[in-house]
């Protein structure tokens, strides 16, 4: 378990004088969603390097360990796939980045006999080709007249993602045979935009939400080439997701377990969080996720209350569906 700062334990300190804690929620009580006090009060996070579910996986861990008195280990892996197989073997016991039912189908469906989905973390993604809005470009034929400035190049992102995929069967769709998809890491597309955005220059990114640029950057989907739009490539929107193992809500608190089933972020929050992560200098991830943590009270306290309204219950915690969605 961390080190909290003095600054951290005062808050923790107001926060409990306040109420907002509940009754046990930060000590060492609490039940599992059957009532049993044999519980485990260490668990292990899995995540993955997008700023998003590392925000999210972070600024969770510091209030399970200092709200809610576990002692929590955080896993980052390389890839979707790794996540999903570490809960279904028992590595870690949650993922809470699951984009369902498109981008994570395969592993979901390869291994959904040993995973249930416990709850939302953002509900309505969505993804498809973006520009800054000052390109006069509405629909992917518009962008001929950009070809020659963009050099016929579409930024994705790393080699292999999903995306890159849907951006190239996007252009043939639309006969753009003399445009390519340009693979690179995240950082170095995010650097692209930026250099493209401060001089006012055409580029074309994949995009989706939630994602940082968004609230840094005036940018626009393209028409033709966006979730929801009639366009298959790109489907519908899908939800994110916090996946479970069969017998996670037996083996924690109950108020662990509501915590992280209640817990669900909106678009100032993640957008919020992810400046944070990005903006965090020397901070160290931890650190960064005190400190929105400092600063955001109000949505902590909220999901705390939540947290506790459910603990309240005399029912188990029931998981979600295998099939459920909120968006489509």
């Amino acid at each position: 378990m961390r080190t909290q700062s003095t600054s951290f334990r005062s808050l923790i300190a107001v926060v409990a004088v306040m109420g907002l804690l509940g009754t046990g929620l930060a000590g060492c009580g609490g039940g599992s969603s059957s009532g049993s006090q044999d519980v485990s009060r260490s668990m292990n996070m899995v995540t993955v390097n997008w700023i998003e579910g590392l925000a999210m996986t972070y600024m969770q861990e510091a209030i399970l360990e200092d709200s809610l008195g576990m002692e929590v280990e955080v896993n980052e892996v390389q890839g979707g796939g790794i996540a999903f197989s570490s809960v279904a073997n028992g590595d870690a016991d949650f993922f809470n980045e699951a984009w369902l039912p498109t981008t994570h189908d395969d592993p979901w469906a390869k291994q959904k006999d040993k995973l249930q989905k416990l709850g939302y973390t953002y509900k309505g993604t969505s993804a498809g080709l973006a520009v800054p809005t000052y390109m006069e470009v509405d629909s992917m034929p518009g962008l001929t007249k950009y070809r020659d400035e963009l050099e016929g190049v579409v930024n994705g992102i790393e080699p292999g993602a999903n995306v890159n995929d849907q951006t190239r069967n996007t252009l043939e769709r639309y006969g753009l045979d003399n445009f390519s998809v340009a693979a690179a890491s995240g950082p170095a597309t995010w650097q692209a935009l930026k250099t493209a955005v401060e001089n006012e220059e055409p580029i074309v990114v994949t995009g989706w939400k939630p994602h940082w640029k968004w609230s840094v950057y005036d940018l626009k989907y393209i028409n033709g080439a966006k979730t929801g739009h009639n366009v298959d490539i790109w489907g519908n929107a899908e939800d994110i997701f916090t996946i479970v193992d069969n017998d996670f809500t037996e083996t924690f608190p109950k108020k662990v377990v509501c915590f992280l089933k209640e817990f669900e972020t909106n678009d100032q929050q993640v957008g919020s969080l992810m400046d944070a992560f990005r903006n965090r200098s020397e901070m160290s991830k931890r650190e960064a996720a005190q400190q929105w943590i400092q600063n955001h009270p109000d949505d902590v306290s909220q999901w705390l209350q939540q947290a506790e309204e459910c603990a309240a219950s005399s029912e188990p915690v029931e998981v979600l569906p295998d099939d459920a969605t909120f968006s489509s």
